[in-house]
């Protein structure tokens, strides 16, 4: 009887009926304590925030086992002697044989990958291997000819940099040496390259329209391979000598193998298509695809942007993109056939495809937020494949082409497969250029990419609608008791991401640059098409406020985009006046109704709700449109500039008449050169911005009052200005 009972239990162990004990421990973690949306799953991969240290760490293991594993020295394979004057070399002398081989392919991408290390963390480490390693290859390379021409046999290696037979013996070395000598002019890699680049252009065997090929497995065989294996070298030596004709075949080729092989309804790429076949059978390997969207990416990045074909290839580029994201697995991972979930998970792939979606977003050819998380999933996946030891694992070892699944299925893996070492490389140097640039940041238990710096330690929050304005509260703060500048208002405090796109500057960019900021900080909140009214019913003020602290100070400046309609269009207008009559209007946008009150009223509710929070508020007049009336610039002084200095008088605080300050200094120049500092009757150029900033200051110093002018930094007054410290952009 015991024994049955034993048995039934186990049976219900097995089909989840009795809980095991790892299910008991997570069932306690996972009490009705924490709320149901806040349980932590349980992720295969790392999964979360990710640092630079930590993608730094992991590069360093796989560089000090390629260190070791990759020697560059010649030996006497008899006795295993090393030769180092080469004039010596006999039949006998081989490069010393490594696990991994100095001029390969797959090593072309391993010393790109290490050129970009050492260009995005700074760590000659890695630059030195790359040019170490091809500074003794093209010293020994004249000695090996000799010995080529004496005895016919050489060191294989030597042989296929010297006579190279098939794109993989040319394109990924020839790609990387030009790179390193555009970075070096003191290394002379160029009679290397020229060989190179001789083999690819005249030699390699094409289809009547030019298009790369070979004749295994089939006559007239396209390989995806061959895109990576050639079109980038071409595109990079077009960037050496400036000739187009290398630009011109680098887009042709590209065009070409897209024509054939881009399966446009799945965005992937078949393997191989064979010249004769009726129907071509689309195997979506994923290192195929891996090389074919790296192709794009190298080509991209040197291609000039007026190129006739630079649209073209973005256009691929980005389908091709959107392909490769949709078939990215839970674990981060793609599969070695993309789009068979049952095929196994793939490092190489992987890692060339966080390199790509890392770089496109760092070039501005995709967006953010959408690929952001991609690639640092991706990431994530990788680095679980980098083990103690630096090796990479889940490698597919060299693939061929086939027209059957399995073959595809039962590629086996290996740590020797030199294939993901480069990739690895390669995806953790973009990966630090990413993390540098966007700001990524758990927000409902997810990775989200932000443009700028999210502040707050909410496990859940909001952001405004407009990502590349997006408010943070307190996010400058130097310390506890320092005070922080607020600005708020409209474009002409601060226009689009505040960088100046157009040539278009809001004063507010500059403002920092005029006080000590080792002692206070300014955060520009400013939006632009905001008026007094929408900044608050967007929810703008909502994100600022809970940031103000008692001694800060608010600036707000209003009034340009407070006219036009009430309920239709983008609907922003205030009613007119500071009273407290309000209108109920029909919102045509959402149907429903709104209540909209007057400019004054909206001025009050920020004055008084800053002061709760122990602000001290400074009102500012709008800035002065370039619109003239017989010599003299028209004022707001009937309408917005009155009612906020009445605001600003009513409730106690300060005020900066900046329309009149700004207005009277144009005046003094007069309208033709006044024309100089604005891009249309209101949004002001880099000058104009400035003028603006100095009025502001201006005002503000006639406060004598206001103890914030003990932050102003003087000297500064009379100088030059730049955006956080940034060279001058768009100058007019």
């Amino acid at each position: 009887m015991i024994k049955k009972l034993l048995i039934l239990a186990g049976a219900l162990l097995l089909i989840g009926v009795i809980p095991t004990q790892a299910q008991k421990k997570k069932e306690v973690a996972n009490d009705m304590n924490t709320p149901l949306h806040l349980l932590q799953p349980d992720y295969k991969v790392p999964y979360g925030m990710l640092s630079v240290k930590e993608v730094k760490a992991d590069m360093d293991r796989v560089l000090h086992y390629l260190d070791q594993a990759t020697p560059a020295r010649v030996i006497d394979k008899n006795t295993g002697k090393q030769i180092t004057d080469y004039k010596q070399m006999n039949a006998h002398s081989v490069l010393d044989k490594g696990l991994f081989r100095l001029a390969s392919y797959e090593w072309g991408v391993t010393y790109a990958a290490m050129l970009a290390v050492g260009q995005s963390t700074g760590d000659k480490t890695y630059t030195d291997y790359t040019m170490d390693r091809f500074r003794f290859l093209a010293e020994v390379a004249p000695d090996f000819k000799r010995l080529m021409n004496d005895y016919g046999v050489i060191d294989p290696q030597m042989k296929q940099l010297l006579t190279p037979h098939a794109l993989d013996d040319a394109g990924a070395m020839c790609a990387a040496m030009i790179k390193a000598q555009l970075a070096d002019k003191q290394i002379d890699l160029r009679p290397m390259i020229d060989n190179y680049m001789n083999y690819i252009m005249y030699k390699e065997y094409r289809l009547s329209d030019g298009t790369f090929a070979r004749n295994r497995p089939q006559q007239n065989t396209v390989w995806l391979d061959d895109m990576f294996m050639a079109v980038p070298a071409i595109a990079q030596m077009g960037k050496l000598t400036g000739e187009m004709k290398y630009y011109n075949e680098a887009v042709k080729q590209i065009l070409q193998f897209s024509k054939r092989m881009f399966v446009p309804e799945k965005g992937l790429y078949r393997h191989g298509w064979v010249e004769g076949m009726t129907d071509h059978p689309a195997f979506h390997w994923g290192r195929a695809n891996g090389w074919a969207i790296l192709t794009m990416t190298e080509v991209l990045d040197v291609l000039p942007e007026n190129h006739p074909g630079y649209e073209e290839v973005l256009k691929q580029f980005r389908a091709h993109i959107r392909g490769l994201a949709a078939c990215q697995s839970g674990e981060g991972f793609w599969h070695q056939l993309l789009d068979r979930n049952d095929s196994y998970l793939e490092t190489s792939a992987t890692a060339i495809y966080v390199y790509c979606f890392a770089h496109a977003i760092n070039k501005g050819w995709i967006d953010p937020v959408a690929y952001g998380p991609v690639a640092q999933l991706g990431w994530h996946a990788v680095s679980t494949k980098i083990n103690a030891k630096g090796e990479v694992e889940g490698t597919c070892v060299g693939t061929g082409m086939a027209f059957d699944p399995a073959y595809y299925y039962y590629r086996p893996v290996n740590v020797y497969a030199a294939h993901g070492y480069g990739p690895v490389i390669w995806a953790g140097a973009e990966m630090i250029n990413l993390l540098k640039q966007q700001h990524p940041k758990m927000n409902d238990s997810a990775v989200q990419y932000y443009s700028t710096e999210q502040a707050t330690s909410e496990p859940i929050f909001s952001v405004s609608e407009n990502r590349w304005n997006q408010v943070v509260s307190g996010s400058s703060r130097k310390a506890e008791n320092a005070p922080v500048v607020f600005l708020i208002g409209d474009s002409t405090v601060k226009n689009g991401k505040g960088e100046g796109d157009g040539d278009m500057w809001g004063w507010g960019d500059f403002f920092d640059s005029f006080f000590d900021r080792s002692r206070i900080s300014v955060e520009n909140h400013a939006l632009g098409g905001r008026s007094s009214r929408t900044f608050f019913t967007e929810g703008l003020w909502d994100k600022v406020l809970p940031g103000i602290k008692k001694g800060d100070y608010l600036f707000i400046q209003f009034g340009h985009n407070d006219g036009g309609p009430l309920n239709t269009g983008r609907a922003r207008a205030s009613l007119k006046g500071i009273g407290e009559e309000s209108e109920t209007v029909i919102m045509e946008r959402t149907g429903g109704p709104e209540e909209v009150f007057t400019f004054g009223h909206y001025l009050r509710m920020y004055v008084r709700q800053a002061k709760a929070h122990g602000a001290k508020v400074i009102l500012l007049s709008p800035t002065p449109g370039n619109r003239w009336t017989e010599g003299r610039m028209n004022r707001f002084t009937d309408t917005y500039a009155a009612w906020a200095a009445e605001v600003a008088h009513k409730e106690g605080v300060y005020f900066i008449d900046l329309n009149d300050l700004s207005a009277t200094k144009f005046e003094a120049m007069g309208a033709d050169k006044t024309n100089g500092y604005y891009k249309d009757g209101v949004h002001t150029t880099y000058d104009g911005a400035i003028l603006n900033c100095k009025s502001v200051i201006e005002g503000l110093m006639k406060l004598t009052d206001c103890d914030l002018n003990q932050y102003v930094d003087k000297a500064a007054i009379g100088k030059e200005y730049r955006i956080n410290n940034k060279e001058r952009k768009n100058t007019p």
